[in-house]
């Protein structure tokens, strides 16, 4: 919507220089190029799912119903609850021994010279078994009391496990807590009695964000057998859908992702999702039926949707990121600057004001030859307005004008001039998803706003960005300053819903266009 806005105040300022035929053709390009861009870089808070069909089951009974339900085992407390806290790199993270679960994780970052923490699991009342992170449910007689059997720092990561010996079976479960990464390994040891047939599911919840609720989306992401990624936000997301053996399964929020990663023993036979509220959703993984001793080893990214984390533990991750797509290169180098910027500069709103200037000092020539060509443009059609005027009524004397003076002069064309816009529609689009869904800028404060990816808490940059835009339309006549005056309201009520961040670029950026034209002007550069 962003982009439309700008090339229509772009073409009302070439309104007094294009025929109408020219203005049918650029109006054209603009639509067709907005809708391919939204098509195939799609934006806002959720990827469009693309929908893959199942690969055909081995056996009938992959058929059965989903089983989301989880049946207890009627045994008393033998001894209290057993909470550990481990501390890493990136944060902390605390397992209880209710149901062997991760009761709560905490992330660790610094933020303009600030220490800053974010949770994104939270312990949970005893009286709620289900909703317990980790929880391996069975058929029937599901253990929820465990005993801690042992701690283990080793060098890179920690090592927690839990045992549950009830009269079904024996099961141990291993936590592997990486040190450095927002990487977790669960090791599943089961080992049925009497011959019992189990039939274990593991259950693990969304990122949670109550400080952002109302602006964030769960969403599912899956890479299934035929290693296509789908990604559906929970209000569109079929929960009667399953996946057979996907090699990536989890749920994602706007800056958080919780998934498996990793499947070395195959355990993984059935994959869905259980909704109990919006922003709870549970991810199930089903495992094949055993009535023999066991082991499996899983391995799950719980982590920022922030690209150096991503890359150390599965770049296929990268695909959940909204700004990934066609221009997720140029998306990764404008990170990549921002993140250099904010190193020496201290704050990610000098990061972006220093990014601005970098790209307008890159687009400076191109938009000064521009400029000359939208001059000489301007030139032209005056000097063919005075010929169709005096020669209105020899047709044959005015067309031997009109091309002597295009022989003479030229024809510049609309090239030069829509350069400068086709060169900037990658770099708006892609700053754009950066700016306003990046995880480095969240809780990243700046003068009156305390978080630059989220919406200006008064609207002061929106109403900026208006005025700026009022004031180039005081430079064009009745017709233009008309259509302009229109273009600048709308687009400033689209942009209330900008982040902080995107809205001080666009802002700096038509200051910078003042500043340009007036210097222009002045030293009669063009």
């Amino acid at each position: 919507m962003s982009i439309v806005c700008s090339k229509f105040i772009f073409i009302a300022g070439l309104g007094g220089y294009m025929n109408s035929r020219d203005i049918v053709v650029l109006i054209c390009f603009t639509l067709a190029t907005s809708f391919l861009m939204q098509h195939f870089f799609p934006g806002g808070k959720q990827i469009k799912s693309e929908e893959t069909s199942f690969t055909a089951p081995k056996e009938k009974k992959e058929y059965k119903p989903l089983n989301m339900e989880i049946d207890f085992a009627d045994t008393k407390r033998t001894a209290r609850t057993e909470l550990t806290e481990v501390t890493t790199h990136w944060g902390n993270a605390t397992f209880s021994s209710n149901g062997a679960s991760l009761e709560s994780m905490e992330f660790s970052r610094e933020v303009d010279g600030k220490a800053r923490s974010i949770r994104t699991v939270f312990p949970l009342p005893e009286i709620d078994r289900e909703g317990r992170c980790f929880l391996v449910a069975f058929d029937e007689k599901t253990p929820f009391y465990y005993k801690l059997a042992s701690i283990q720092e080793e060098q890179s990561a920690y090592r927690i496990a839990y045992e549950s010996d009830t009269a079904d079976a024996l099961v141990r479960k291993t936590f592997l807590i990486d040190k450095e990464k927002p990487h977790i390994d669960l090791l599943l040891d089961i080992t049925p009695k009497d011959k019992t047939s189990i039939e274990p599911r593991v259950f693990f919840l969304s990122p949670l964000m109550p400080e952002i609720k109302e602006n964030d989306t769960i969403s599912s992401i899956v890479i299934d057998q035929k290693d296509i990624f789908a990604k559906t936000s929970v209000d569109k997301l079929d929960l009667q859908r399953g996946w057979f053996a996907p090699s990536l399964f989890g749920a994602d929020s706007r800056y958080f992702i919780h998934a498996l990663i990793g499947d070395d023993n195959n355990f993984v036979a059935r994959a869905y999702y259980k909704l109990e509220e919006r922003n709870r959703l549970f991810s199930v993984v089903e495992g094949p039926t055993i009535n023999e001793q066991t082991s499996w080893h899983l391995s799950f990214y719980f982590g920022p949707k922030e690209l150096s984390s991503i890359a150390a533990v599965d770049l296929r991750l990268e695909k959940t990121l909204d700004y990934s797509g066609w221009f997720g290169p140029i998306a990764k180098v404008m990170i990549y600057l921002l993140k250099w910027f904010y190193k020496y500069l201290h704050s990610y709103g000098l990061a972006i004001i220093a990014l601005t200037l970098l790209f307008h000092m890159l687009m400076l020539p191109f938009t000064m030859r521009g400029e000359q060509r939208m001059k000489q443009q301007a030139e032209l059609s005056k000097k063919m307005a005075y010929l169709k005027q005096r020669y209105k009524d020899q047709p044959e004397r005015l067309a031997a004008e009109n091309a002597e003076l295009i022989r003479t002069q030229g024809l510049p064309g609309m090239a030069g001039c829509l350069l400068p816009m086709l060169l900037q529609i990658p770099i708006f689009f892609s700053l754009s998803r950066v700016l306003a869904s990046s995880f480095e800028l969240y809780q990243a404060p700046m003068l009156w706003i305390p978080d630059l990816s989220a919406k200006d808490p008064y609207y002061i940059l929106p109403l900026l960005l208006v005025i700026t835009m009022l004031a180039s339309a005081q430079k064009g006549d009745t017709q233009q300053r008309t259509t302009m005056i229109m273009a600048a309201l709308v687009f400033g009520a689209v942009s209330i819903n900008f982040a902080a961040g995107l809205a001080l670029y666009l802002v700096l950026g038509r200051v910078l266009s003042f500043v340009q034209t007036y210097c222009v002007k002045y030293f009669k550069l063009a």
